[in-house]
């Protein structure tokens, strides 16, 4: 019977043994998987970042050539203006 009740300790212990090593196993996986939806998020949110900040770029580009264009037509209408008035004196 002693031996028995040893055998059933030693299987107890390697069954406790195995169950650990197993709550590693999912734990250092948890890890691996928090790390790399960490990561994925970075990673997505720097694209949508980058991708913002050429949008604005583009923005910004469109909104001074329209400046630029408006400022031209400006230029010519004064021109137009100067050249009738100077024609009517």
């Amino acid at each position: 019977m002693g031996g028995s009740m040893i055998e059933i300790m030693m299987l107890m212990r390697e069954e406790s043994k195995r169950k650990a090593e197993i709550r590693r196993t999912e734990e250092e996986q948890r890890r691996r998987d928090d790390l790399a939806s960490r990561e994925a998020s970075y990673l997505a949110e720097k694209a949508e970042s980058e991708e913002r900040s050429r949008h604005e770029k583009l923005e910004a580009e469109e909104r001074a050539r329209r400046d630029k264009e408006d400022a031209r037509a400006r230029t010519q209408e004064l021109l137009l203006i100067l050249g009738a008035l100077s024609n009517n004196d």
